[in-house]
């Protein structure tokens, strides 16, 4: 049965640096994808703004896992400005429309204050309760922010990525290339894809994105279908 899957970001481009290979992965398997861009601007760098270049970019990027989007239009980088439940309450929104079973969002190991924010106000927003549709809340990993945070990054659950999304992920960075850094920035094309080889060869595939597990509620076994009886030899 197909998924619905919803991918929070703090800023545009972020979910394809974090989840550009999996997004693709889902969407190859027929789920449903979503992406909430809490941020398309760029208004810490100044003379750099362009929002409706980075709009673009956003729903262009979305169109290649044939995702819905929305952006938010949070100021960037000065979500500590705005209260906390106002941040919450723009993922709630996204999550009552599009009712995922998965959430893909930043860790809050990130450098970033915006990322950091991002992943409290997903994890309130993800809250476990009866209807809830979120069974899973996953963390990824940003080059040039995660890194560089205060504790460490402990990724433990990875997606095997094909070839094909793999090939999704860089057309992505492709379509965020004001955002992306010259080699051998940490932010460049060439390490992002490096550390796509580097997740893969860690469980044994050409190429893999990790995540950490922020919450994954199971089924409980006795509310399970029984299993039929076996055949007779």
């Amino acid at each position: 049965m197909p998924r619905s899957v919803l991918a929070v970001a703090a800023h545009a481009d972020d979910e394809s640096l974090g989840a550009g290979g999996t997004l693709a992965e889902h969407a190859a398997a027929g789920d449903q994808v979503h992406v909430l861009v809490l941020s398309a601007s760029s208004t810490s760098r100044p003379g750099h703004d362009d929002l409706d270049h980075r709009s673009t970019c956003v729903h262009r990027a979305a169109a290649l896992y044939g995702a819905d989007v929305e952006i938010a239009g949070l100021p960037d980088n000065a979500f500590d400005t705005l209260p906390r439940l106002t941040v919450t309450q723009a993922v709630e929104a996204a999550i009552r429309r599009w009712r995922p079973s998965i959430v893909y969002t930043h860790s809050s190991a990130d450098l970033s204050l915006d990322h950091r924010i991002t992943a409290e106000a997903v994890a309130a927003a993800t809250r476990p309760q009866p209807g809830h549709p979120v069974a899973t809340v996953l963390a990824w990993e940003v080059r040039s922010a995660t890194e560089w945070g205060q504790r460490p990054f402990r990724p433990t659950w990875f997606q095997p990525l094909t070839p094909a999304a793999l090939a999704v992920k860089q057309q992505a960075l492709a379509v965020y290339a004001s955002e992306m850094r010259p080699w051998p920035h940490t932010r460049s094309t060439e390490a992002v894809l490096a550390a796509a080889r580097l997740r893969g060869a860690q469980i044994g595939h050409d190429a893999a994105e990790a995540f950490e597990v922020v919450r994954h509620t199971v089924t409980p076994v006795g509310t399970r279908p029984a299993p039929a009886p076996p055949g007779r030899s």
